[in-house]
C-alpha cells in the first residue's frame, strides 16, 4: 500500500491502523539503552532531602529500583533496592547509625554499599567488609538529593547554573515522589513540551474560552440543551479561537542552539500599546528547562527590567513509560512560603482529581502529553513550524546520545568543568513604540528580543 493512498482521501482509517515502533534511541532509558546510558552520565535529582528521615524511600529511576535513606550520621545513601542476601526489599529496612539493616536476616549496609554486618552467620561470615551491595554516589544541593548512576570512572563535575544564586530570590526545592508526582508517559513528551511556546497560546490561552463554554454544556449542566451548546455556546467559542489564532500571529519566536542545549525568544506586544513582553526559555541537555513564568494582567501594564525563570526543572525518567520531575522554584525573598500566590505551580497530576467529563471540558498539560500514547510514536506525527523547538530538542538529544556512544563526554561536561554555567531564561517587559506597518513592527520586536538576550550575556561576561 503506497503512502499516498494511506494518508490522503476521506474515510481512510483502514489504511492507517498500523502503529510503527517508537523512537527507541530517544525514549528507552533502561540499562544498556542509548538514552539510558546517556542519562547515566549526569547528576540527576532523585529525591527531596526533606524526604529522607527515619524511614527508607523506595524510588525508581531510569528503570532501576533503588532505595534512598539518611543514616544516623546524616549521610545520604542510594542503594539497589533488593538485599544482596535473599532479595528482600530494603524499603522495609531499619535506618541505623551506620546504614540500613534488612528486615529479613539483619544484613547491615553502609551508604557506599559495604556490608557491615551479617548477624545470622557464624563469626564474621564470608561477606562482612568484603562484599559491596549496589550503591551510587549522592550529593545534596539546595534541598535536593542528586545521584550519579553512571560508570564511576566517568563521574562528572556537579553543574552549577547562574540561576542557583539570584540576588533577591531564594531557591525552594519542589518535587513529589509518591503517585501524585509520577506522570504515566515517556519522559520526552514532558521535556520537549517546554520548547513548544505555541501550545501555550492554544492549550492554556483557551482556558477562559473553555470555561465560558462549560455553561452551555449539557454534559455538565442538566438545565441546558445540545441546541444551546451548538448555538450560543459555539458562537462564543468561535470568537475565542479566532482571538487566539490572531494572537499567535503577533508572536515573534526565534530558536537558537547553545553550547549546552538551546533556547527560544518569544516576543509580543501586551497591555498598553507601547509595551513588549520578551520571554526567554532554556532547554539544557539532557532534560533541564528554565521557562519564564507568565505575568499577571496587572503586570502587563508596567515595565519589568528582569524577572528570572520560574524554575529550574529536571524532567526525570522513572522508566520508559513513567516520568517525574524535581525543581528549584525561584521566589522573591520577601514572599512568605513556597509557591506563594502567583508563583504557585500545580502538578499536572492534579488533573486526576477531576471527573472525566471535567477533564474533557478543560484539558491541560497532563491530558495533552499523556494521551500521545505511553510513548509517542514520532513516525506518525506531522510536524510543522509550531514544532520547531520540539524538532531541535530531538536533534540535539540524538547528537549528544551518539557522542556518548562514541566514548565522548556530554555537551554539558565542558561548561561544568569551567565553573558557573550561564543560562538565558528570563522575562522582560519594556516600552517600545510601535513601528508603522506589520512587518516593520515584527522586525522591531525581533531585534528587541535579541537585544535583551545579548545584554544579559554581556553582563554575565559570556560571548554573544
Amino acid at each position: 500500500m503506497d503512502s499516498e493512498r494511506r494518508s490522503t482521501g476521506p474515510f481512510n482509517g483502514y489504511y492507517q491502523r498500523d502503529i510503527p515502533a517508537e523512537d527507541e534511541e530517544l525514549t528507552h532509558v533502561g540499562p544498556g539503552t542509548p538514552a539510558g546510558e546517556y542519562f547515566r552520565r549526569f547528576w540527576l535529582p532523585v529525591s527531596l532531602s526533606s524526604s529522607l528521615q527515619d524511614l527508607p524511600r523506595a524510588i525508581r529511576i531510569l528503570g532501576e529500583d533503588l532505595v534512598a535513606f539518611r543514616d544516623g550520621r546524616g549521610r545520604a545513601g542510594l542503594l539497589a533496592l533488593h538485599c544482596s542476601h535473599r532479595g528482600t526489599s530494603l524499603e522495609w529496612a531499619t535506618v541505623e547509625r551506620e546504614g540500613i539493616r534488612c528486615c529479613y536476616h539483619g544484613w547491615l549496609y553502609r551508604f557506599d554499599g559495604r556490608v557491615l554486618d551479617t548477624p545470622g552467620e557464624p563469626g564474621d561470615g564470608p561477606y562482612k567488609d568484603r562484599l559491596h551491595h549496589g550503591a551510587y554516589p549522592t550529593r545534596e544541593f539546595k534541598g535536593l538529593l542528586f545521584a550519579y548512576l553512571g560508570p564511576p570512572e566517568r563521574e562528572p563535575p556537579f553543574p552549577i547554573f547562574d540561576t542557583f544564586e539570584l540576588e533577591g530570590y531564594r531557591a525552594d526545592p519542589v518535587g513529589q515522589q509518591d503517585v501524585s508526582g509520577i506522570i504515566p508517559c515517556n519522559w520526552l513528551q514532558l521535556a520537549e513540551n517546554n520548547m513548544d511556546p505555541v501550545h501555550r497560546v492554544f492549550l492554556h490561552g483557551l482556558e477562559g474560552g473553555r470555561a465560558e463554554l462549560d455553561e452551555h454544556r449539557p454534559s455538565l449542566h442538566a438545565n441546558t440543551s445540545l441546541d444551546h451548546y451548538i448555538g450560543d455556546g459555539l458562537d462564543a467559542w468561535d470568537r475565542h479561537v479566532a482571538a487566539q489564532r490572531g494572537e499567535i500571529q503577533g508572536h515573534v519566536i526565534e530558536y537558537q542552539e547553545t553550547e549546552i542545549g538551546m533556547f527560544y525568544i518569544d516576543t509580543r506586544r501586551i497591555g498598553r500599546e507601547d509595551l513588549v513582553w520578551i520571554r526567554v526559555a532554556d532547554y539544557i541537555l539532557p532534560s533541564i528547562d528554565q521557562v519564564a513564568r507568565a505575568v499577571t494582567v496587572a503586570e502587563e501594564q508596567n515595565e519589568i527590567p528582569f524577572d528570572p525563570p520560574r524554575t529550574t526543572t529536571w524532567t526525570i525518567p522513572v522508566d520508559d513509560t513513567h516520568t517525574t520531575s524535581f525543581e528549584l522554584l525561584y521566589t522573591p525573598a520577601k514572599m512568605e512560603g513556597v509557591h506563594a500566590g502567583r508563583w504557585r505551580f500545580a502538578s499536572p497530576r492534579t488533573s486526576l482529581e477531576r471527573t472525566y467529563e471535567e477533564r474533557q471540558s478543560q484539558p491541560g498539560d497532563f491530558e495533552g502529553q499523556t494521551s500521545q500514547r505511553p510513548i509517542a510514536v514520532h513516525n506518525l506525527e506531522h510536524l510543522g513550524w509550531s514544532d520547531t523547538g520540539v524538532a531541535m530538542v530531538r536533534k540535539l538529544l540524538r547528537e549528544d546520545i551518539r557522542a556518548v556512544q562514541r566514548g565522548e563526554d556530554p555537551k554539558l561536561m565542558g561548561p561544568a568543568q569551567r565553573g558557573v554555567i550561564d543560562t538565558h531564561g528570563q522575562t522582560t517587559i519594556i516600552r517600545i513604540p510601535r513601528a508603522s506597518g506589520t512587518e516593520a513592527d515584527r522586525a522591531l520586536l525581533r531585534e528587541a528580543g535579541r537585544k535583551v538576550w545579548a545584554e544579559r550575556r554581556s553582563r554575565s561576561g559570556s560571548p554573544v
